[in-house]
């Protein structure tokens, strides 16, 4: 525990106070703090733990939690980390909300009723755990373990309870297994064929550039703390690209927005190619000693003109060209 200053911003919204405790018992948090700066620390009854976000999400963001009596009474983004800065997303700035919900499950109910019905009965932890293990022995007995397909996936469990811990029992159990995640396996499997591993330059970097091109991604809402980075770029003057047949929030803000028709990126990917090979604008030196395969790229991508390329995605030819050019 350390006595840290939480940030009190209300752009941000970081910090919930005063929602009702779950508990069997009638028992509620301790009153809320009064907030009377922009930056308050904790007082004499209170101390502030630093953890970091659960989620399965890169970003780790740090948080700050007031306690006081054993109660959390706020919640906060670290201001110091360096790539969240402080700025929790919409799953995680409601965490008080969740955690004190008078509807949180706090203990294993077994449905009592007719499926719908919402009527329930509230049962031990021993009790649950034996019903389940029935159950499952009882598959595996008639059906054998590949039976059981485990769906589930690390959403707010981490890495620990998600990928350690669930991942044993299953193995243990010689349950069928799912290849990858549901949400991501495509492009995780692309980026390992292209790159060799899932790597991703850092955004931090991003400010630097003079080209970005975001291709199919709207990281406004699905990756808010790179969006800043993105902004200062833009403020350093780099031209920002959105490849995407829908009109995102991201596309709103860029600089130019290409929107080909669905399920034609690869022959936009194959006409920038075809200009970046015909106007010299690749490093052929670098692609001998670091790539394999490109002589039979390059003559694939000779197939897609961009007047062609035009009339499968609905790009015109020289918005293509002009991208190239400016990517060469």
């Amino acid at each position: 525990m350390s006595e840290t200053a939480i940030p009190r911003n209300g752009k941000s919204a970081n910090t919930r106070i005063g929602a009702t405790q779950a508990s069997p018992a009638t028992a509620t948090r301790p009153s809320p703090i009064t907030l009377t700066s922009d930056v308050r620390t904790p007082t004499s009854d209170s101390v502030v733990v630093r953890g970091a976000c659960p989620h399965d999400c890169p970003d780790t963001c740090a948080t700050l939690v007031e306690v006081r009596d054993g109660h959390a009474v706020g919640f906060a983004g670290d201001p110091d980390h360096p790539f969240t800065q402080g700025w929790l997303c919409a799953k995680v700035r409601p965490y008080l909300d969740r955690v004190y919900s008078p509807d949180r499950l706090q203990y294993p109910l077994r449905r009592a009723g007719a499926k719908g019905s919402g009527e329930w009965a509230r049962i031990s932890w021993d009790e649950a755990i034996a019903e389940i293990a029935h159950r499952w022995q009882a598959i595996i007995a008639e059906h054998g373990a590949a039976a059981i397909l485990p769906y589930s996936f690390s959403g707010t469990l981490g890495l620990l309870q998600g990928s350690v811990a669930g991942v044993r029992l299953w193995q243990r159990m010689g349950t069928t297994d799912l290849d990858g995640s549901l949400c991501g396996i495509a492009a995780e499997t692309a980026v390992k064929m292209t790159l060799g591993a899932s790597w991703a330059p850092d955004a931090r970097d991003v400010p630097q550039s003079r080209l970005v091109i975001i291709w199919g991604h709207n990281p406004a809402s699905t990756s808010p703390h790179f969006v800043p980075f993105l902004r200062e770029a833009q403020r350093a003057g780099a031209h920002v690209v959105v490849i995407d047949p829908r009109r995102t929030t991201t596309a709103r803000s860029a600089d130019e927005h290409l929107r080909p028709r669905p399920a034609t990126d690869g022959a936009l990917a194959l006409g920038l190619m075809h200009v970046l090979f015909n106007e010299g604008l690749h490093d052929e030196a670098w692609l001998t000693e670091h790539s394999i395969g490109w002589e039979a790229l390059r003559e694939r991508a000779q197939a897609y003109p961009p007047d062609r390329v035009e009339a499968i995605t609905g790009i015109p030819a020289e918005t293509i060209v002009a991208l190239a050019r400016r990517y060469g």
